[in-house]
């Protein structure tokens, strides 16, 4: 069963994703997208660890 950790982590991260997908839609100023992009990666970053944490407690 997902942890509160997991959901808010994916949740963060789909949210950040779907922010990115508007800005490059919407032809959003270089900045925007950029930024928006700095967002999904560092969540990214965070699923990626929260992985890896998961699989630690596997072992």
């Amino acid at each position: 069963m997902p942890t509160d950790e997991t959901r808010r982590v994916l949740k963060v991260f789909g949210v950040a994703v779907t922010a990115f997908e508007d800005a490059v839609d919407k032809g959003a100023p270089p900045d925007e997208v950029r930024k928006a992009e700095a967002e999904v990666r560092t969540r990214m970053e965070e699923v990626t660890a929260l992985i890896d944490r998961l699989r630690a407690k596997k072992k």
